[in-house]
């Protein structure tokens, strides 16, 4: 699970840097913010199934 994460962290930063430098200051801040949010929900479903 955390390389997985990672690695799909990285991606979508390197796509909102992409974006980013291409002039789409928007589209990049919505792919970075979906990106965090995204992990972090599948890090609270992990940590929910751990405590079970």
């Amino acid at each position: 699970m955390k390389t997985i994460s990672s690695r799909g962290l990285m991606a979508f930063g390197l796509l909102a840097g992409l974006m980013i430098g291409t002039g789409h200051p928007g589209g990049g801040l919505a792919v970075a913010v979906a990106a965090v949010a995204g992990v972090w929900m599948a890090r609270a479903e992990a940590l929910r199934r751990d405590l079970r």
